[in-house]
């Protein structure tokens, strides 16, 4: 449950987890442990998996390897930035979830059990 959010505390609704050039198979595993950390949370926070030169025109989280920190940086947005591996891929998620919770600088709705799932679809490809 969150507390009580900042009044600058930004809405968080999109995190993408951006990687450079082929997707790294250890990447998968980040992307899929913060998705997993997300929906076990109830948040309604969507998870993204795309490379870094071809991001949304929104989000509010940005997960990169800490060798891409440096590029993530110079895109110059207003994305929060968090630096993940494999091995940290969990507490680096465990860490998000308890920010939005705590709705100091982000905060991500809850979803109720019974809420509609919102897809978006490309022919039959989930987006």
């Amino acid at each position: 449950m969150s507390t009580s959010r900042d009044p600058g505390a930004r809405l968080v609704r999109t995190v993408v987890c951006a990687y450079s050039e082929e997707l790294p198979t250890a990447w998968l595993q980040v992307f899929r442990r913060f998705e997993r950390a997300l929906a076990k949370a109830r948040l309604g926070v969507r998870v993204r998996l795309l490379p870094l030169d071809d991001l949304p025109d929104t989000f509010e989280v940005l997960v990169v390897s800490p060798e891409l920190r440096e590029r993530a940086e110079a895109l110059r947005t207003d994305a929060r930035i968090v630096s993940a591996t494999r091995e940290l891929a969990a507490a680096a998620a465990d860490d998000l979830v308890r920010d939005l919770r705590s709705g100091r600088s982000i905060y991500a709705d809850e979803t109720k059990p019974n809420d509609p799932k919102v897809v978006t679809l490309r022919g039959t490809e989930e987006l």
